[in-house]
């Protein structure tokens, strides 16, 4: 699946009243190896920042496809720890460059955001839509620059 693929899968689940941290856990759905009625229910509760009290549903789901694609295990220990930190806070170090902000109920506060190239290409204007879209697009370039090494 391309990178405007994903993001438009992202998108359309948001469109279709799904909530961002299911739209973007769906979107990677092939990759992880969870069917969309699984991300769907893994992410069902996370809508809306958890009701606007913590981090933006978006940076969740992509750091939850970043554990599920690179975990920290009793197997691998230490190593996988650090690991997982590190993309953790690398995705949320983008994020946060692009729109200042982690935190749901703060991003809402936000006028005037300037999404990724992906939120341009696709016509997104509206406000989740365009963190939703971004994120998935920042994940996409991020595992795409993992996969490189």
């Amino acid at each position: 699946m391309t990178k405007q693929e994903r993001c438009k899968k992202a998108l359309d689940c948001h469109a279709g009243s799904l909530n961002c941290a299911q739209s973007v856990l769906s979107a990677f759905s092939d990759r992880i190896g969870l069917s969309d009625d699984q991300c769907y229910a893994l992410c069902s509760g996370f809508g809306g920042g958890v009701r606007y009290g913590g981090l933006c549903g978006a940076v969740s789901a992509a750091v939850m496809v970043l554990g599920l694609l690179y975990p920290h295990t009793p197997k691998n220990g230490l190593q996988g720890k650090a690991r997982s930190m590190k993309l953790t806070q690398e995705f949320q170090r983008r994020f946060r460059e692009r729109f200042g902000e982690l935190d749901c109920r703060e991003l809402l506060r936000l006028h005037d955001l300037h999404g990724t190239a992906q939120t341009e290409a696709l016509g997104v204007t509206a406000h989740c839509d365009i963190l939703i879209v971004s994120a998935t697009e920042l994940l996409c370039d991020m595992l795409e620059e993992l996969e490189k090494e």
